[in-house]
């Protein structure tokens, strides 16, 4: 190995020599707009702090938007952990002052017992994808 195959730090990256990165196959997210307009995202795979940034982003791309209303569907989530949640909350906000109403796909135990453990479940509107 040379100097000129060491980043400017000096230090050889191996933080992807042969792996994947954490979170490619943790987490799924598809985005669809309704004849309504209101947007979709679908959230597949476990919400923590690997995946969270990338829900984070997409969510925030979407609310930039302003669609007339933001639903993100939880129903494929299996884990929801404390970086998922504070994803939530801080969308709910940036919703509300942009107008957006945003409503969550909650429906199975992965996804409602933390919102309930932690008593935020009422900070949310919730709806089965029938609702919609």
């Amino acid at each position: 190995m040379t100097a000129s195959d060491l980043p400017a730090g000096g230090q050889h990256d191996v933080s992807n020599e042969g792996t994947e990165a954490p979170f490619d196959d943790v987490i799924t997210l598809a985005t669809s707009t309704g004849e309504d307009g209101a947007v979709t995202v679908t959230v597949v795979g476990e919400v923590d702090t690997f995946t969270a940034p990338v829900l984070r982003s997409s969510l925030d791309t979407q609310l930039e938007q302003q669609p007339r209303e933001l639903v993100i569907d939880l129903s494929g989530v299996q884990f929801l952990g404390s970086a998922g949640l504070a994803v939530l909350v801080e969308t709910q906000k940036s919703a509300r002052a942009r107008d957006v109403d945003l409503r969550l796909v909650a429906t199975t135990r992965a996804v409602t017992r933390p919102l309930e453990v932690t008593g935020l479940i009422d900070l949310f509107t919730i709806v089965d994808s029938s609702a919609r």
